[in-house]
């Protein structure tokens, strides 16, 4: 593998890939097709996903030449894994992915990697995610941990998107952590709206307020009026 440079842009920061950048990166950017039957498109998809191998030191994740069995037990190399599948199901068309994937698990298989949290809160998201790896399960698919995290990640909405970025600072995260930390940002998010809005409402209400007429000008004398002195002070009593 290629040895560090000093100014490295690539996030996974040297020889060996970090699993939760290779989480969150957005394969769609690195990989702008889709595989389908055509010989074309497959070219054109083999040769951006070798790219993205070499930038992001994963070659030795498809090349054979490490024994996965024996990197079983190496959490971060399953979470690498499990993106790289997620990867490939995500950038293949339906027909393809129909032929890799049991048939009875195809439509479950899709829906759970295309599932987005979109306007959903925090908990109908992940009990979504729970769902569709439980009917995965059921019928003999593997959905482990690692690609159960990868994928509640990679569907967060961009209200998310701050929040996804500190996942890497917690301690062996698994997705009931994750899903916890999520719920706690969502009700901080909820509360910062709400004073938000509180503040603009007031502000719109002060503005609102009716404001005291300002004082009327005494109107001017008639023509040739002419306003009496004031009269002397009474004089003392004897």
């Amino acid at each position: 593998m290629a040895s560090p440079h000093s100014s490295n842009s690539n996030p996974f920061d040297g020889l060996v890939p970090d699993a939760t950048a290779v989480r969150d990166l957005d394969i769609h950017t690195r990989v702008p097709i889709k595989l389908d039957q055509s010989t074309s498109s497959y070219y054109a998809w083999k040769t951006y996903f070798n790219l993205v191998f070499r930038e992001y030191h994963l070659l030795e994740h498809v090349d054979g030449t490490i024994d996965g069995d024996l990197m079983a037990d190496d959490l971060d190399w399953a979470a690498i894994e499990a993106s790289l599948i997620r990867w490939f199901y995500l950038t293949v068309s339906p027909d393809i992915f129909h032929t890799v994937v049991a048939d009875d698990d195809d439509a479950c298989a899709q829906e759970f990697f295309g599932c987005h949290q979109d306007d959903s809160s925090i908990d109908n998201y992940c009990m979504r995610l729970k769902r569709l790896a439980d009917e995965l399960r059921d019928i003999g698919a593997k959905v482990s941990d690692e690609l159960m995290l990868s994928t509640l990640t990679a569907g967060l909405n961009e209200d998310f998107g701050n929040v996804a970025s500190n996942l890497s600072l917690l301690p062996n995260p698994t997705f009931q952590s994750v899903a916890a930390y999520l719920r706690l940002e969502e009700r901080q998010m909820k509360k910062v709206k709400a004073r938000v809005h509180h503040t603009a409402l007031a502000a719109g209400t002060s503005r609102g307020q009716q404001q005291p007429p300002p004082p009327q000008p005494r109107p001017p004398a008639p023509l040739g009026y002419f306003p009496l002195p004031p009269a002397p002070p009474a004089p003392p009593a004897p």
